[in-house]
Order: C-alpha cells, then sequence, then structure tokens
C-alpha cells in the first residue's frame, strides 16, 4: 500500500514539478490574455485552465489541491503582501494590479488579478495588463508585449483615452492645447475660436498665429516669463489679453503652460489650458477703481479747500487795493487783472469740488440741463484751445433721478473721447432734448425707456468709427487706443450706468464726418424716491417686461406697443444678454415676451433658469411662422400666455394685463 500524501494535496510534488520541469521555461512570457482558476474555501486549486497552469510553470493535475497564494508568491515574491490583503477583503469582486520586474523571471510587465466570491470558494482570473503610460518603455513593449491580445488592449486603451479627452475639450470651460517650440499649434480644442476668431482647423493650418492674437501690450512680458519657465523647466501660471482678430474683442484668459523639456534641455513643446477670466478682472479692477476714486477724492476735496482759501485771500486783498486808487494809477489795470485770474480759479475750484458733491449710489432729483452746464465750464478747461465747444441745451427743465456722481463721470468721459477724435480741430455739441420716440438710427444698448424720455447727446466732427467696432463699443475692455491711453473701461461703464438708471446709450458714426452718443433716461416724475422706499412686495405702478426676439420689424412693432400700454420695456436678441438683464438682480421683471422664429432654439431649460432668479417672472410667447402645435412641449408647459398672430393690441394688452394683474 502506498504512503498517502501529505496535507494539501500535491502541493509539495506540484511545486517540485515545476522546479523539475525547467522552473519559468515552460512560460513563453507571450501576452497573457487571461487565466482562469476556481478555488475551494482555503484558497486551493480545484480546477485550472491550460494558461494559468502554464503561466504558474506546473501541469494541470498538479496544479489541483495546490494553495495558489502560495503558488503566486513563489511566481512573484514581492506580491506576497498584496495578494494576502486581496484574499482577506470582503468585497463580493475586487481587482488588483500586481507589478513585474524583468528580474523576476521572464519579461517586465503589469498583471491584473481579479477574484470574485460566488458565496463558496473563489473564482480567479489573472490577465496580462499594460502599465501605464510613464511605465510602458518601448524596450519593455518589445520584449513582453508582443501579439494580438496586447496589441488589442492597447488599442482599447488608446480609443477610451481618446474619448475621454474629447469629452474634457468639449465641457472645458476655456481650451486645451498642446503647443510646439515654434508656438504653432499642434492640437487644440474648439473653444479657442471664441476667443481669437480662428477656429481649431485654422489654428493647426497656420503656424505663426500665436503672437497675432496675443495683445501687444501683454506681448513682451508673456515671452519673458515662458522662457524663464521653459529655462527652469517649470510650470508657469499668467494672466494675458488676447484680441479676437475678427472681431477686435479683447478677452483676459488665465493659462496655465507647462514646458516639455528633453533631456538634454531642448525645449520641444508646450502643453496648456486657458480659462477667460475677462468678467472677474472686469470685477477686480472696478473694486480697484472703486478704492482709488474713494482716496483721490479725499485728497482732491482738501487740496481744493486749501487751495480756495489761498484764492479768497489774493481775490480780497486785489479788491481792497483796487477800492484804495484811482482807475488811472499804473497798478490799477495790473490789480483788476488779479481780482478777474482769482475770481476764475475759485469758480474753477468750485467746479471741481462738485464733481465730488453726493456718494457714489445715492440718487436723487436734478435738473439735467444743469449738470451738463456746469461740466461743460470743466471740460472746456481741460480739453485744447482748438476744439470749440457748442452748448445746445433746451430751454425747458429735463427732471432726472439718477446718481450725480456716475452721471458726472459718464459726460466727462464722452466729452474726453470726443476730443481724442478730434486730433486736429473740431466742434464738440452738448445737447439736451425732450423726447417721445427713440432716435430713428443707431445702434441701442440697454432698457428702452419709457416716452416721453430725456436725452443727452454728445457729438464731436472727428474721424469717426469703423463700422465693425460699433458693436462692440459699449464691451468691457474693449479700446482702439493705445495700452497707455485708454482702458476699455469709459464706455463700458457709461452703459452699466444707462441700464442701471433704466435707460439706454445709443451711438450713431460715420467715418471721415463724426460720432454721436445719445444716453436715454427715464424723465422723473417725482414719485422714484417714494417707489425705491417701498417694499419689495409693492408692485411698480408700471410693470417692466424683457422682450426677446430676432431683430426685425415685428421686434419694433411689438415693443411699440407695448410701451404704449404702459409698461417699461428692455429689449434683448440674445440668450447671452437675456440671461444678463434676468440675472442682475437690480431690477424686478414682471414678464417676460418671447417671440418665436423658426431656429429652432430651444429656450425651455433657459426659461426655467430664469424663473430661478426671477420667481415672479411670467412667460408669454407670440410663435412667428409656426402654430401653437409645433412649439416645444417643454417651453409650453412654463408659458402662462401664448398670443396668436390674428390677435389686435387691445386684446393683446388686455390678455397680458390680466395675467400681470393690472
Amino acid at each position: 500500500m502506498s504512503e498517502p500524501e501529505p496535507a494539501g494535496g500535491g502541493r509539495e510534488d506540484g511545486i517540485r514539478d515545476r522546479s523539475e520541469s525547467g522552473g519559468l521555461a515552460a512560460w513563453s512570457g507571450e501576452w497573457l490574455d487571461g487565466a482562469w482558476a476556481v478555488l475551494d474555501d482555503a484558497g486551493r486549486v480545484m480546477t485550472a485552465d491550460e494558461a494559468m497552469s502554464g503561466w504558474l510553470g506546473m501541469r494541470r493535475e498538479r496544479l489541483e489541491g495546490v494553495d495558489f497564494r502560495e503558488a503566486l508568491r513563489e511566481r512573484c515574491p514581492p506580491w506576497a503582501g498584496t495578494v494576502e490583503r486581496l484574499f482577506a477583503g470582503t468585497e463580493r469582486l475586487e481587482r488588483v494590479d500586481l507589478p513585474m520586474a524583468a528580474e523576476e523571471g521572464g519579461p517586465a510587465g503589469s498583471y491584473r488579478l481579479e477574484l470574485a466570491r460566488p458565496g463558496v470558494g473563489w473564482v480567479v482570473r489573472l490577465a496580462a495588463n499594460l502599465p501605464r503610460g510613464g511605465e510602458l518603455a518601448e524596450a519593455g513593449w518589445c520584449e513582453g508585449f508582443g501579439g494580438m491580445g496586447a496589441g488589442r488592449e492597447m488599442f482599447v486603451r488608446l480609443l477610451r483615452a481618446e474619448s475621454q479627452v474629447e469629452r474634457l475639450a468639449q465641457h472645458w470651460p476655456g481650451v486645451i492645447f498642446s503647443q510646439r517650440a515654434d508656438f504653432s499649434m499642434e492640437s487644440v480644442s474648439g473653444r479657442i475660436g471664441e476667443l481669437t476668431g480662428l477656429e481649431a482647423g485654422e489654428w493647426r493650418q497656420q503656424r505663426g498665429r500665436f503672437w497675432d492674437v496675443v495683445h501687444e501690450g501683454d506681448a513682451v512680458e508673456l515671452q519673458q516669463r515662458i522662457t524663464r519657465a521653459a529655462h527652469r523647466r517649470e510650470s508657469v501660471t499668467t494672466t494675458f489679453r488676447v484680441r479676437n482678430l475678427g472681431t477686435g474683442r479683447v478677452s483676459y484668459v488665465l493659462e496655465h503652460r507647462q514646458p516639455v523639456v528633453s533631456g538634454g534641455g531642448l525645449v520641444l513643446g508646450y502643453e496648456g489650458v486657458w480659462l477667460d477670466v475677462t468678467r472677474q478682472t472686469l470685477a477686480e479692477k472696478l473694486l480697484t477703481s472703486a478704492a482709488w476714486k474713494e482716496t483721490l477724492g479725499v485728497l482732491t476735496m482738501g487740496l481744493a479747500h486749501d487751495f480756495s482759501n489761498v484764492m479768497a485771500g489774493i481775490h480780497s486783498l486785489s479788491e481792497s487795493f483796487l477800492s484804495q486808487i484811482e482807475p488811472g494809477h499804473a497798478f490799477h489795470e495790473g490789480l483788476g487783472l488779479i481780482r478777474k485770474s482769482s475770481l476764475q480759479a475759485s469758480q474753477l475750484v468750485h467746479r471741481i469740488v462738485n464733481l465730488h458733491l453726493g456718494k457714489p449710489g445715492e440718487r436723487n432729483y436734478h435738473d439735467l440741463n444743469q449738470v451738463v452746464g456746469e461740466l461743460m465750464e470743466l471740460v472746456r478747461k481741460v480739453i485744447p484751445r482748438r476744439i470749440v465747444i457748442a452748448p445746445d441745451l433746451t430751454g425747458a427743465q429735463l427732471p432726472v433721478y439718477v446718481d450725480a456722481f456716475e452721471i458726472r463721470q459718464v459726460i466727462v468721459n464722452l466729452a474726453l473721447n470726443a476730443a481724442d477724435a478730434m486730433p486736429e480741430r473740431g466742434r464738440l455739441v452738448f445737447r439736451t432734448a425732450r423726447l417721445i420716440a427713440p432716435p430713428a438710427t443707431g445702434r441701442f444698448h440697454g432698457v428702452t425707456p419709457a416716452f416721453p424720455c430725456v436725452c443727452l447727446t454728445v457729438q464731436d466732427t472727428g474721424c469717426g468709427i469703423k463700422p465693425a467696432h460699433l458693436d462692440l463699443l459699449f464691451d468691457p475692455f474693449f479700446t482702439t487706443k493705445s495700452g497707455s491711453k485708454g482702458s476699455g473701461l469709459g464706455l463700458y461703464n457709461a452703459r452699466l450706468f444707462a441700464e442701471k438708471h433704466r435707460g439706454g446709450i445709443q451711438v450713431e458714426s460715420t467715418q471721415g464726418q463724426g460720432t454721436s452718443f445719445h444716453v436715454c433716461l427715464p424723465e422723473a416724475d417725482f414719485s422714484e424716491a417714494e417707489r425705491v422706499a417701498m417694499p419689495e412686495s409693492r408692485p411698480a405702478t408700471r410693470p417692466a417686461l424683457l422682450l426677446y426676439g430676432p431683430p426685425s420689424r415685428l421686434f419694433d412693432e411689438v415693443a411699440e406697443v407695448l410701451r404704449t400700454g404702459g409698461y417699461h420695456v428692455a429689449t434683448v436678441h440674445t440668450l447671452e444678454r437675456a440671461t444678463e438683464f434676468l440675472s442682475a438682480g437690480d431690477y424686478v421683471y414682471g414678464g417676460l415676451f418671447l417671440l418665436l422664429d423658426t431656429t429652432g432654439v430651444v429656450l425651455g431649460p433657459h426659461v426655467e433658469a430664469w424663473r430661478k432668479v426671477q420667481p415672479g417672472l411670467r412667460v408669454v410667447l407670440r410663435p412667428i411662422g409656426r402654430d401653437r402645435d409645433e412649439l416645444d412641449a417643454g417651453l409650453l408647459a412654463l408659458s402662462d400666455l401664448v398670443l396668436t398672430p390674428e390677435l389686435s393690441p387691445p386684446v393683446v394688452l388686455e390678455k397680458l394685463g390680466k395675467i400681470l394683474g393690472r
């Protein structure tokens, strides 16, 4: 009778069989697509396929009964701790990646061990796994990853990586790029077209365009930063301006750039991202400017007070001396000139002090004619004498309820811009009027006030504005001046002032003839202060509507009908502007009037978002060129009223009044 095998089945024979068969020589080192084994509760092999037994260096019949964990430890000792932790886990399905160095028998590589617990025992699967990109050397690929299996795994990984990069580029709120050493683009995401005016395909085909879009005022410093980062082999984060080559619009971008440098120090290229930080930069500049203006105002008031006291003394002495000498005295003419000049200086100081009267954000009633008249005298002192100032002020008072500090700033800025547009000589006109209809031509930005309204026009006879720039004038940071002369915020602030006061600003320009800016503001009815003091729960006497739709004659007619019906109407043509108006938070709109054409723009999600910031917003739909049945069902569910083309204006106003509670 033969001796019984020791506990553990054929474990010792199995391991001896591996040694007798030449160790690992039985394993060819080819790509392991997948090897399987079933273990009992103690971790011993119950059955295994040929791939598993071959990889472990045993025959299948000898492998049965062997402790699988010990077999793995003998195959690759560094795996011992990881394998023990895997088997000690409690999850029903676990996996771990196991690296194998070249000296551990066979070529270097990586394997994935998967462990399943079906309830009784274990099921294990072992398969070759491509290492991470940084660990995947060409030599290792050639030695150990040949064959169809490795190629298939590599192909799948490349497809997955490419898909992830594409999704990231689509959803990234900026630009992702890979740049060569000469700053031409090897690859770039599609959003670059919004910032630069050049689409991604153009960037890949055209070389040398990078420095064309970087603002000339930032180019030198940016080059120096990039050079230093490449020399030190470190990443660099910086903010600079880029110009859209199609529209001229200037944006601020935050760039993070990582140089790719060879071992010998040669710059191979750059990897980087852009983020549009124009709004953040604008907010920072406005805060900095506001703080400096407050400090400057305090200093100016103090200096003006001291200077005024000095002038008062000179004026008093000159009057005293003049009263003591005869008209024919030799000093009479000189003393008269001193008195006149000191009086003019005192008046000038008084006007400067008036600029600082009031606090920003503090509104009151003012006569527009008086405000403009006072500022004209100040402007006359600071612009070149070659420019003639021509006042054209209406005779009647023009009451407005405005922030005096801000309106002075707007008027002075418009005047200085006009002076810059007349380098030789010219005529600067300040015109005020009471309008019963909007100006016939020009681009209007902001809220069209109810008529009659008050209008200030600043007109020059300068060089005019290029047609391509007219739509960009009121964008932040847009300027045609050199970097040292203009910040690009003057007209933007003028637009903000007009919109904040429920008005708008309009520009008309002809190249070679001149430019006119019209600032339209609501005429004060002396109930504004009371309305501001009202609790927010009380409705305004004149409900405000936001009219959205494509520019057309119908759009203008609808706006006029609504204004005639006693509504304040703000007009927008783009989703971006509608979001800006409704999200501003400084005005409550009673209704949103949507003129829906056949472009197929999906508005439902936008309306839901707008209602979150304007909870009481009523939605009115007016289809153009299509029936109610053709409208988006989601948008219909959100609407409070759908108007059809055959309804007359009185009926439209009646239906609108019902849903707005008028």
